[in-house]
């Protein structure tokens, strides 16, 4: 009878023993899936999909998938090779002389910012070295011929995606090759608004301006901020004070980067003191070339950038220049020289008056001082002169020396008491005036 009742009970404790080792091994698995999910946490929120089953270690099918690790064929090999492979980012800045282009080669795609002047080809020289033959995004910031100059070469010579423009036309031969080419080849347009944005794998391509549109070109440029992990870079194409204003009460500390590409190729139309405190960058770049008759980069906005102690590129002095991301901190891979205090054109007292005009320090803003009407004004015989404070900008750029870009500027600090105050535009300086004058043209009524 004894052992007939002893041998349930041992049944009943050996039960009992082993679901106790059940439950031992059940939580000991789930602190390590819970000490796992942490990890995961930690290193990207985006992979916290712990709700999916794990498969486990005695898996036929899981067995066969080690023997392909790496291959992105289960979700868990993805979420490793994200965590053990960081992806880099690679920004170009790419020396076009007068003009704006910037390459981001991204692992998931390559953005192209602007494409230079028409007059050279720089920019697709550049790409063929770098291997670049597919362009996901070309964005033209504006359409003048600085920016846009050498997309019709690129869309010729390379596949393209997609292009985004901001949806003021030109009349240039260039604008209407452009667009010739992207009707041509079937190129997905698009006219961005602030808060779109694409995503190339880590990288963002983020669109925060025009916040309004004012129909004028540079004032409407395209603005992007380019985000990889932690770093930012600011790219604003020609868009001035005003629309920097605009930015800093849409955004405010939203626009700190790392890296600040100048508006207007450093011109004193953009980069305002409140401008570069928001976007409080390392380094900044000028996109302009040496010497050039806009007297670019101003005096006022080098001075800044001294008293900003922010690490200085120019592309008139250091070519091609070029920054590596891995995503937490970003540093300078390609450059001619260390960054510098930037070269503003200087006023040589040995040069001739045909030096002057390409090496002139920028104007003055105040007004010159007045002189007789018979010294500034054409005389009497031309009955045809051109009335700088009421003229069209078609009739302005009939004045030598006066071009699309000084035309613009001319408008906006009208009205002008005599011609000799026409010094108050960048690039006009006292031997283009002298032209002006000889030509006989302008006039004040």
């Amino acid at each position: 009878m004894l052992k007939r009742w002893l041998l349930p009970l041992v049944m009943v404790l050996l039960f009992i023993s082993a679901c106790g080792t059940t439950m031992d091994s059940t939580d000991s698995e789930k602190e390590a899936e819970d000490r796992t999910e942490d990890i995961g946490t930690d290193i990207d929120e985006s992979t916290n999909n712990t709700d999916r089953d794990e498969p486990s270690d005695n898996d036929p099918e899981t067995d066969a998938e080690k023997g392909t690790a790496g291959t992105g064929n289960t979700e868990t090999d993805k979420v490793k090779d994200s965590v053990q492979t960081p992806t880099n980012m690679i920004v170009h800045f790419i020396d076009v002389g007068q003009g704006d282009s910037i390459l981001i080669e991204a692992t998931s795609g390559n953005v192209l910012v602007d494409a230079g002047n028409w007059n050279g080809r720089e920019v697709i020289d550049y790409l063929n070295i770098q291997g670049i033959n597919h362009i996901d995004l070309m964005i033209a910031t504006h359409p003048d011929a600085d920016h846009i100059g050498q997309m019709p070469l690129i869309l010729e010579a390379l596949t393209v995606d997609e292009v985004w423009m901001n949806g003021i036309e030109s009349t240039s031969k260039t604008f209407e090759n452009t667009i010739k080419l992207i009707l041509e080849k079937d190129i997905v347009y698009y006219e961005p608004e602030v808060g779109d944005g694409v995503d190339f794998g880590d990288v963002a391509i983020d669109v925060l301006g025009p916040i309004s549109k004012t129909g004028d070109a540079n004032r409407d440029s395209i603005v992007t901020q380019v985000t990889h992990g932690a770093v930012e870079v600011m790219l604003t194409g020609d868009a001035g004070v005003k629309e920097e204003a605009s930015l800093i009460n849409r955004f405010g500390n939203r626009l700190m980067s790392d890296i600040l590409k100048l508006g207007h190729h450093g011109s004193n139309t953009s980069t305002s003191q409140a401008f570069l405190d928001a976007v409080n960058p390392e380094a900044v770049i000028i996109s302009a070339s040496e010497n050039n008759s806009y007297g670019h980069p101003h005096e006022e906005v080098v001075e800044r950038l001294v008293n900003a102690e922010v690490d200085v590129y120019q592309t008139s002095q250091h070519g091609d220049i070029v920054f590596l991301s891995d995503g937490a901190t970003i540093e300078l891979i390609d450059a001619k020289d260390y960054p510098t205090t930037p070269v503003v054109p200087t006023n040589e007292s040995t040069t001739t008056n045909d030096q002057q005009d390409e090496t002139t320090t920028p104007p003055v803003i105040t007004p010159a001082p007045d002189v007789s009407k018979e010294e500034t004004n054409p005389s009497s015989e031309n009955s045809t002169c051109v009335d700088v404070n009421t003229a069209s900008k078609e009739q302005l750029m009939t004045i030598i020396h006066i071009g699309d870009e000084r035309a613009d500027q001319l408008i906006q600090l009208r009205p002008f008491d005599s011609v000799d105050q026409l010094t108050r535009i960048n690039g006009i300086a006292a031997g283009r005036l002298k032209d002006i004058k000889a030509e006989n043209i302008a006039c004040v009524r």
